[in-house]
């Protein structure tokens, strides 16, 4: 097992969005299915806040969902924890999309 860490970059766009984090996880402790995938819903990743969880060593794919958008993330396999951030990318043509990215 490692560590995954994300972070919420705070931010006034989206700041009112309620946003959920999902993680990959076995179908057995799996409540949800995003783009065919089982995932395990991890609670509301608050505006400028952090989570920490425990994810498996191989590859696991992490979701942050709200009611107007979707971003996604593949971690690949190995054994060293990880640091993600999540923000919205202001796109004149697409809005304000979230994005997830190494940090």
């Amino acid at each position: 097992m490692r560590k995954l860490t994300l972070k919420r970059k705070w931010s006034l766009i989206e700041c009112a969005s309620r946003i959920y984090l999902y993680v990959q996880s076995p179908i057995e402790q799996a409540d949800t299915e995003i783009d065919g995938i089982d995932c395990k819903a991890l609670g509301r990743l608050k505006n400028g806040k952090t989570v920490t969880v425990d994810i498996p060593d191989e590859a696991t794919a992490v979701f942050v969902v709200s009611s107007t958008m979707q971003a996604s993330y593949t971690i690949p396999a190995g054994a060293t924890d990880v640091s993600l951030l999540a923000k919205p990318a202001y796109n004149p043509a697409q809005g304000n999309p979230f994005t997830i990215s190494e940090n």
